[in-house]
Protein backbone atom coordinates (compact mmCIF):
# COMPACT_ATOMS: atom_id res chain seq x y z
CA UNK A 1 0.00 0.00 0.00
CA UNK A 2 1.39 3.28 -1.15
CA UNK A 3 0.83 6.44 0.36
CA UNK A 4 -1.62 7.60 -1.24
CA UNK A 5 -3.97 4.38 -0.54
CA UNK A 6 -3.12 5.03 2.85
CA UNK A 7 -4.80 8.57 2.72
CA UNK A 8 -7.31 7.29 1.14
CA UNK A 9 -8.01 4.34 3.42
CA UNK A 10 -7.64 6.61 6.18
CA UNK A 11 -10.39 8.82 4.53
CA UNK A 12 -12.79 6.27 3.79
CA UNK A 13 -12.33 4.91 7.29
CA UNK A 14 -13.43 8.41 8.96
CA UNK A 15 -16.30 8.56 6.62
CA UNK A 16 -19.30 7.57 8.68
CA UNK A 17 -17.75 9.39 12.07
CA UNK A 18 -17.66 12.86 10.00
CA UNK A 19 -21.24 11.60 9.24
CA UNK A 20 -22.44 11.13 12.39
CA UNK A 21 -20.07 14.53 13.47
CA UNK A 22 -22.11 16.17 10.71
CA UNK A 23 -25.54 15.78 12.47
CA UNK A 24 -24.40 17.12 15.98
CA UNK A 25 -22.81 20.24 13.89
CA UNK A 26 -26.19 20.91 12.20
CA UNK A 27 -28.17 23.01 15.17
CA UNK A 28 -25.01 24.65 16.03
CA UNK A 29 -24.09 25.61 12.52
CA UNK A 30 -27.34 26.98 12.31
CA UNK A 31 -27.47 28.61 15.77
CA UNK A 32 -23.91 30.52 14.86
CA UNK A 33 -25.30 31.37 11.29
CA UNK A 34 -28.27 33.41 13.20
CA UNK A 35 -25.99 35.31 15.70
CA UNK A 36 -24.34 36.15 12.79
CA UNK A 37 -27.37 37.08 10.86
CA UNK A 38 -28.45 39.05 14.55
CA UNK A 39 -24.58 41.09 14.42
CA UNK A 40 -24.97 41.95 10.86
CA UNK A 41 -28.34 43.50 11.73
CA UNK A 42 -26.89 46.02 14.71
CA UNK A 43 -24.23 46.95 11.82
CA UNK A 44 -25.85 46.22 8.33
CA UNK A 45 -24.03 48.57 6.32
CA UNK A 46 -20.69 46.68 6.72
CA UNK A 47 -22.65 44.07 4.94
CA UNK A 48 -23.80 46.26 2.00
CA UNK A 49 -21.11 45.63 0.13
CA UNK A 50 -21.78 41.84 0.30
CA UNK A 51 -25.47 42.15 -0.83
CA UNK A 52 -24.67 44.53 -3.23
CA UNK A 53 -22.72 42.00 -4.80
CA UNK A 54 -25.57 38.84 -4.12
CA UNK A 55 -27.88 41.28 -5.76
CA UNK A 56 -26.20 41.41 -8.93
CA UNK A 57 -25.02 38.07 -9.31
CA UNK A 58 -28.87 37.09 -9.24
CA UNK A 59 -30.24 39.65 -11.38
CA UNK A 60 -27.52 38.73 -13.91
CA UNK A 61 -27.82 34.82 -13.74
CA UNK A 62 -31.94 35.09 -14.05
CA UNK A 63 -31.56 37.49 -17.13
CA UNK A 64 -28.78 35.77 -18.83
CA UNK A 65 -26.27 33.83 -17.23
CA UNK A 66 -28.20 30.80 -16.14
CA UNK A 67 -29.65 30.15 -19.69
CA UNK A 68 -26.36 30.79 -21.52
CA UNK A 69 -24.25 27.96 -22.73
CA UNK A 70 -21.00 29.92 -20.90
CA UNK A 71 -23.49 29.78 -17.52
CA UNK A 72 -23.97 26.14 -17.59
CA UNK A 73 -19.64 25.54 -18.51
CA UNK A 74 -18.87 27.76 -15.56
CA UNK A 75 -20.55 25.59 -13.09
CA UNK A 76 -19.08 22.42 -15.22
CA UNK A 77 -15.58 23.55 -14.77
CA UNK A 78 -15.92 24.85 -11.49
CA UNK A 79 -17.15 21.19 -10.47
CA UNK A 80 -14.65 19.16 -11.97
CA UNK A 81 -11.76 21.81 -10.79
CA UNK A 82 -12.72 21.62 -7.06
CA UNK A 83 -12.92 17.67 -7.48
CA UNK A 84 -9.16 17.78 -8.96
CA UNK A 85 -8.06 20.65 -6.11
CA UNK A 86 -9.30 17.25 -3.58
CA UNK A 87 -7.53 15.17 -5.61
CA UNK A 88 -4.43 17.22 -5.27
CA UNK A 89 -4.61 17.49 -1.64
CA UNK A 90 -5.02 14.02 -0.81
CA UNK A 91 -1.93 12.78 -2.87
CA UNK A 92 -3.37 12.24 -6.51
CA UNK A 93 -1.61 13.14 -9.44
CA UNK A 94 -4.24 14.10 -12.05
CA UNK A 95 -3.99 12.93 -15.61
CA UNK A 96 -7.27 14.23 -17.48
CA UNK A 97 -9.60 17.68 -17.06
CA UNK A 98 -11.97 18.15 -19.78
CA UNK A 99 -14.73 20.68 -18.95
CA UNK A 100 -17.09 20.27 -21.78
CA UNK A 101 -20.87 20.75 -22.63
CA UNK A 102 -20.78 18.55 -25.73
CA UNK A 103 -18.57 15.61 -24.87
CA UNK A 104 -18.77 15.68 -21.18
CA UNK A 105 -17.06 16.80 -18.20
CA UNK A 106 -14.87 14.94 -16.23
CA UNK A 107 -11.59 14.86 -13.90
CA UNK A 108 -9.09 11.47 -14.05
CA UNK A 109 -6.60 10.77 -11.42
CA UNK A 110 -4.49 8.34 -10.48
CA UNK A 111 -5.44 5.96 -7.74
CA UNK A 112 -8.87 5.03 -6.37
CA UNK A 113 -9.90 8.06 -4.46
CA UNK A 114 -11.75 8.66 -1.74
CA UNK A 115 -15.17 9.90 -0.51
CA UNK A 116 -13.28 14.04 0.13
CA UNK A 117 -13.07 14.04 -3.36
CA UNK A 118 -16.31 12.76 -4.59
CA UNK A 119 -18.20 15.14 -2.32
CA UNK A 120 -16.19 18.30 -2.36
CA UNK A 121 -18.48 20.36 -5.16
CA UNK A 122 -21.22 20.06 -3.21
CA UNK A 123 -20.34 21.70 -0.34
CA UNK A 124 -16.38 23.65 -1.34
CA UNK A 125 -16.97 26.88 -2.31
CA UNK A 126 -14.03 27.00 -4.98
CA UNK A 127 -15.39 29.86 -6.53
CA UNK A 128 -15.37 32.20 -3.07
CA UNK A 129 -11.49 31.38 -2.76
CA UNK A 130 -10.74 32.52 -6.23
CA UNK A 131 -12.58 35.55 -6.00
CA UNK A 132 -11.36 36.47 -2.60
CA UNK A 133 -7.82 36.10 -4.20
CA UNK A 134 -8.98 38.36 -7.21
CA UNK A 135 -10.03 41.02 -4.79
CA UNK A 136 -6.80 40.65 -2.97
CA UNK A 137 -5.12 41.73 -5.98
CA UNK A 138 -7.49 44.67 -7.32
CA UNK A 139 -6.05 48.60 -7.22
CA UNK A 140 -7.91 50.77 -4.98
CA UNK A 141 -7.95 49.02 -1.61
CA UNK A 142 -9.53 51.19 -0.35
CA UNK A 143 -13.30 49.96 -1.86
CA UNK A 144 -15.04 47.22 -1.18
CA UNK A 145 -14.22 44.73 -3.48
CA UNK A 146 -13.72 41.74 -1.09
CA UNK A 147 -17.33 41.72 -0.05
CA UNK A 148 -18.72 42.35 -3.17
CA UNK A 149 -17.02 39.36 -4.87
CA UNK A 150 -17.90 37.53 -1.78
CA UNK A 151 -21.49 38.62 -2.55
CA UNK A 152 -20.92 36.56 -6.15
CA UNK A 153 -19.40 34.21 -5.16
CA UNK A 154 -21.84 32.83 -2.18
CA UNK A 155 -24.79 33.33 -4.69
CA UNK A 156 -22.61 31.20 -7.63
CA UNK A 157 -22.08 28.56 -5.00
CA UNK A 158 -25.61 28.87 -4.04
CA UNK A 159 -26.71 28.39 -7.78
CA UNK A 160 -24.52 25.81 -8.73
CA UNK A 161 -24.67 23.85 -5.59
CA UNK A 162 -28.49 23.90 -6.66
CA UNK A 163 -28.36 22.73 -9.77
CA UNK A 164 -25.95 20.26 -9.06
CA UNK A 165 -27.71 17.97 -6.41
CA UNK A 166 -30.26 15.90 -8.02
CA UNK A 167 -30.86 12.29 -7.84
CA UNK A 168 -29.41 11.71 -11.31
CA UNK A 169 -26.25 12.78 -9.71
CA UNK A 170 -23.53 9.96 -10.49
CA UNK A 171 -21.10 10.99 -7.58
CA UNK A 172 -24.08 11.43 -5.01
CA UNK A 173 -25.00 7.66 -6.16
CA UNK A 174 -22.09 7.42 -5.35
CA UNK A 175 -21.60 8.53 -1.78
CA UNK A 176 -25.37 7.15 -0.53
CA UNK A 177 -28.19 9.35 0.23
CA UNK A 178 -28.64 8.45 3.51
CA UNK A 179 -24.63 9.95 3.86
CA UNK A 180 -25.57 12.71 1.69
CA UNK A 181 -28.33 14.11 4.29
CA UNK A 182 -26.52 13.80 6.99
CA UNK A 183 -23.16 15.67 5.87
CA UNK A 184 -23.74 18.25 3.17
CA UNK A 185 -27.17 20.28 4.76
CA UNK A 186 -24.26 21.30 7.83
CA UNK A 187 -21.26 21.85 5.55
CA UNK A 188 -23.33 23.91 3.35
CA UNK A 189 -23.98 25.69 6.48
CA UNK A 190 -20.99 26.50 7.73
CA UNK A 191 -19.36 27.67 3.91
CA UNK A 192 -22.54 29.71 4.38
CA UNK A 193 -21.68 30.96 8.36
CA UNK A 194 -18.07 31.44 7.11
CA UNK A 195 -18.60 33.07 3.95
CA UNK A 196 -20.86 35.66 5.42
CA UNK A 197 -18.86 36.38 8.44
CA UNK A 198 -15.48 37.06 6.24
CA UNK A 199 -18.18 39.49 4.36
CA UNK A 200 -18.97 41.45 7.19
CA UNK A 201 -16.55 41.64 9.78
CA UNK A 202 -13.14 39.88 7.67
CA UNK A 203 -10.89 37.79 10.05
CA UNK A 204 -12.71 39.09 13.32
CA UNK A 205 -16.15 37.83 11.94
CA UNK A 206 -14.82 35.03 11.54
CA UNK A 207 -13.56 34.31 14.56
CA UNK A 208 -16.79 35.42 16.28
CA UNK A 209 -18.78 33.14 14.29
CA UNK A 210 -16.08 30.32 14.69
CA UNK A 211 -16.97 31.01 18.40
CA UNK A 212 -20.64 30.83 18.00
CA UNK A 213 -20.02 27.33 16.35
CA UNK A 214 -17.00 25.46 18.40
CA UNK A 215 -18.65 26.07 21.92
CA UNK A 216 -22.34 24.88 21.15
CA UNK A 217 -20.35 21.70 19.66
CA UNK A 218 -18.08 21.26 22.19
CA UNK A 219 -21.49 21.40 25.05
CA UNK A 220 -23.36 18.70 22.48
CA UNK A 221 -20.34 16.52 22.74
CA UNK A 222 -19.23 16.89 26.82
CA UNK A 223 -23.35 16.44 26.84
CA UNK A 224 -23.48 12.99 24.71
CA UNK A 225 -20.31 11.61 26.63
CA UNK A 226 -21.58 12.13 30.10
CA UNK A 227 -25.22 10.57 29.00
CA UNK A 228 -23.17 7.78 27.53
CA UNK A 229 -21.43 7.69 30.50
CA UNK A 230 -24.02 7.45 32.82
CA UNK A 231 -26.26 4.49 30.77
CA UNK A 232 -22.98 2.48 30.72
CA UNK A 233 -22.98 2.78 34.73
CA UNK A 234 -27.11 2.18 35.03
CA UNK A 235 -26.45 -0.99 33.01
Amino acid sequence: MNWTERVDWIIDCVKWPVACAAIIAFPCSAWALVALLGRALTSPLALLPFLLGLILFWGLWRKWLGRSALGRWLIAFEHELTHAIFAVLTGHSIIGFRASLRKGSEVRFAGKGNWLITSAPYFFPTAALVLSLVAYIMPFSGLPWSGMLLGVALGYHVVSTYRETHGKQTDLQKLGKLFCWMFLPSSNLIVLGFVIALAHGGSSGVNLWYGDLIQPIGTTIRWLWKFSSSSEAGG
